[in-house]
């Protein structure tokens, strides 16, 4: 399983494969309508990355309606799974895929209003500042905690509620990886995709056990108590504000000298540039 010392060939099939799923999402996004359900979206999303050759996930995709964005209350780190909860004008929508591409993991999300919804688009909006500090404190070589806990105290200062911390892992990243082809790489079960998920809970295992000291996890627990790791990384803060929550999630990279992200030109990155919908993204 590699998760460092990509190829400038490898980086770039990254970057291509993370457009081809937000273009996936997007397209998906623009077909919803009222009355359809969580699992009915995630059926598309799952429907249009099998016609790409996609046949298993690192995650499972998943539609948000809703006060579902806002993972409200003790939201189980299950319960993003899709749904029955049906869409309905004006409501807040997260679309998030980890799709595994001959072998390249890439997991992305993208946040949306379904007719109109001021508080979901200014939230978007407030993302902006979020993509800007966490790569400065990488470039510092601050630890992964201290810079979940910035996120943190960001997030409070917006008057909004931490939701990563409520994700599988409580993780606000995670390792991005690529499989060599062997002939166990295509192994799933239910979709998900057994060797890269097991290779990801043994490292996390390993890592809590105090074993080793590179887990795959980017959270504010002690096993992200060190400095940036080098590898491909997905980033995913992620907040909310009265029922209302919102979340980018793209591929940082960290070099032993520099970090940067992945692609400049994405849905969200277009939002703060003046566009009125991540769903303009083409």
């Amino acid at each position: 399983m590699q998760y460092k010392n990509f190829s400038d060939l490898e980086l770039a099939k990254f970057r291509e494969l993370q457009r081809q799923c937000f273009s996936t999402l997007v397209a998906i996004g623009k077909t919803l309508e009222i009355g359809m359900t969580e699992r009915e979206v995630a059926y598309a999303l799952r429907q249009s990355f099998r016609t790409q050759g996609v046949r298993s996930y690192f995650h499972v995709p998943v539609a948000l309606f809703g006060d579902r964005t806002a993972y409200p209350g003790d939201f189980g780190q299950f319960e993003a799974l899709a749904t029955d909860r049906v869409l309905e004008d004006g409501m807040a929508v997260i679309l998030d895929a980890a799709p595994i591409y001959d072998g390249y993991l890439v997991d992305t999300s993208m946040p949306f209003a379904f007719g109109e919804n001021p508080l979901m688009q200014d939230l978007t909006r407030k993302l902006e500042p979020f993509r800007r500090y966490i790569l400065d404190q990488v470039r510092a070589e601050v630890s992964f905690q201290e810079i979940e806990h910035g996120v943190d105290n960001m997030i409070r200062d917006l008057g909004a509620e931490n939701c990563h911390r409520k994700h599988i892992g409580l993780v606000m990243g995670h390792r991005v990886m690529k499989m060599a082809t062997r002939p166990w790489s295509n192994l799933e079960y239910k979709l998900m995709a057994v060797p890269q998920i097991s290779w990801f809970f043994w490292k996390s295992f390993l890592a809590q056990k105090g074993l080793q000291n590179d887990s795959p996890n980017w959270n504010h627990t002690r096993t992200s108590d060190h400095p940036p790791s080098v590898g491909l990384w997905a980033v995913e803060p992620h907040f909310a504000i009265n029922g209302v929550g919102t979340k980018f999630e793209e591929i940082m990279v960290i070099t032993d000298s520099d970090a940067y992200w992945l692609d400049d030109d994405l849905p969200h990155t277009r939002v703060w540039a003046g566009a009125k919908s991540t769903l303009e993204f083409t």
